[in-house]
C-alpha cells in the first residue's frame, strides 16, 4: 500500500511539473521585451533573469516543451500501470480518460490562466528553475532548433530569426495601453503620429506654393514691415526676379531688430534675409525632422525634380502629423489656398 501512495504523489508531482511548464511558457511569451525592460527599470527583483529567457524565446520554448512532454509522457505512464494493477486491460481505458482530464485541468487550464493574469510574478517564480534546466539541456535544445532550419532549407523555405518589435506590435501596445488606461487617447495620438512620420512625405504636409506669401529682393522695407504687422508672418520667402526663385528666407524679429538698417541701398533685405534650404518633395517628414534638428532651421523651401517651387513646409507642419493642428492668433488671417 505504501508502495501506491509513493506512486500517487510522483504523479501529482509529475502533474504539477506539467503545470509548471504550461504555466512558464504563457507567461513568458505574454511578458515580451518591453514589459521585461519595464520590470528592470523598476528594479524587480529577478527581472534580470527574466529578460535572459525572453530574449532567447527559441532555446526557451524548446526546453519547456522538452520538459512538458516528459512529464506528461511519465504521467501518463505512471497512471496506465497504476490503472492495470486495479482494473486489469480496462486500466488502459480508465487511465487515458483520468489522465486527459487532469493534465487539461491541471496541467494546462488552471496554470495557463493563472499565468496570463499573473505573468510578471509567474514569469520571476519560475525563472531560476527554468534557467538551470536550460544551462542542463542547452546541447539538446541547440541540436533540435537545427532542425526547422535544415528542413527550411531542404524545402526552400525561409526560417525567419528572432526580430524586434514591429510597428504593428507597436501599435497593438499602444491600444492595449489606452484600453487599460496606462495612456489616454491624447498620449496615443501623439505616439501613432510618430509612427507615421517614416510613412509620410513632405508633399503630404507642405503648404502649396499658391498659398505662401512670398516679397520680392527689391521690396522696400517699410512695404515688408506693414506686411508683417498685418498678417502676422515670422518667416516669409525672398524672391528674386520670378516668384518661383526663392533666394533666402527673411526673418520678421531680424528685419525688427535692424530695422536702423532701412537706409536706401541697392537691396537691403538680402542684407537681412537667411539662406533658404531647400527640400524635395518626396523626401520623408522623419527625415525632414531630422534634417531641421541637426541644420537648427525651422522652415524649407519644397522643389520637385526639377527644382521648381512646389512650396513650402516648416517645423510646425511637420509637429501637426504628430500633436494635430496647431493654432495661432494669426492663422485666421492667413491667406487661403
Amino acid at each position: 500500500m505504501s508502495w501506491y501512495i509513493l506512486e500517487i504523489v510522483f504523479l501529482c508531482i509529475l502533474l504539477f511539473l506539467s503545470g509548471f511548464f504550461s504555466g512558464s511558457e504563457t507567461a513568458l511569451i505574454k511578458m515580451g521585451q518591453v514589459r521585461v525592460k519595464s520590470m528592470q527599470k523598476r528594479g524587480v527583483k529577478g527581472a534580470n533573469i527574466v529578460q535572459k529567457l525572453v530574449s532567447e524565446p527559441e532555446v526557451m520554448l524548446t526546453t519547456v516543451l522538452i520538459g512538458n512532454n516528459i512529464v506528461n509522457i511519465a504521467a501518463s505512464a505512471l497512471a496506465t500501470s497504476i490503472a492495470i494493477r486495479f482494473f486489469g486491460d480496462l486500466g488502459v481505458g480508465i487511465a487515458i480518460g483520468i489522465m486527459t482530464f487532469f493534465i487539461l485541468i491541471f496541467g494546462e487550464i488552471i496554470p495557463k490562466t493563472f499565468a496570463v493574469h499573473h505573468s510578471e510574478r509567474f514569469s520571476i517564480a519560475v525563472s531560476k528553475p527554468l534557467k538551470v534546466l536550460i544551462f542542463v539541456l542547452r546541447p539538446v535544445v541547440k541540436l533540435l532548433l537545427l532542425m526547422p532550419y535544415t528542413f527550411g532549407k531542404l524545402l526552400g523555405l525561409k526560417v525567419q530569426q528572432r526580430r524586434l518589435l514591429s510597428e504593428e506590435e507597436v501599435k497593438t501596445v499602444l491600444d492595449i495601453g489606452a484600453e487599460d488606461g496606462a495612456i489616454d487617447d491624447e498620449e496615443k495620438k501623439m505616439m501613432t503620429g510618430v509612427l507615421k512620420l517614416d510613412h509620410i512625405t513632405v508633399k503630404n504636409v507642405m503648404t502649396p506654393k499658391k498659398a505662401i506669401a512670398c516679397i520680392g529682393a527689391n521690396q522696400s522695407i517699410d512695404s515688408v514691415v506693414k506686411l508683417i504687422k498685418k498678417q502676422g508672418y515670422s518667416r516669409i520667402p525672398v524672391y528674386e526676379g520670378r516668384a518661383d526663385n526663392i533666394v533666402g528666407i527673411l526673418y520678421s524679429k531680424d528685419l525688427l531688430i535692424n530695422s536702423s538698417l532701412a537706409k536706401p541701398t541697392p537691396s537691403p533685405l538680402k542684407k537681412l534675409m537667411k539662406p533658404a534650404h531647400f527640400v524635395r518633395e518626396t523626401a520623408r517628414v522623419d527625415d525632414l525632422l531630422k534634417e531641421f534638428r541637426e541644420g537648427k532651421f525651422h522652415i524649407a523651401i519644397v522643389v520637385d525634380k526639377e527644382g521648381r517651387t512646389k512650396g513650402l513646409v516648416s517645423l510646425e507642419d511637420l509637429l501637426e502629423v504628430i500633436v494635430g493642428s496647431i493654432y495661432d492668433e494669426h492663422d485666421m488671417r492667413r491667406p487661403e489656398g
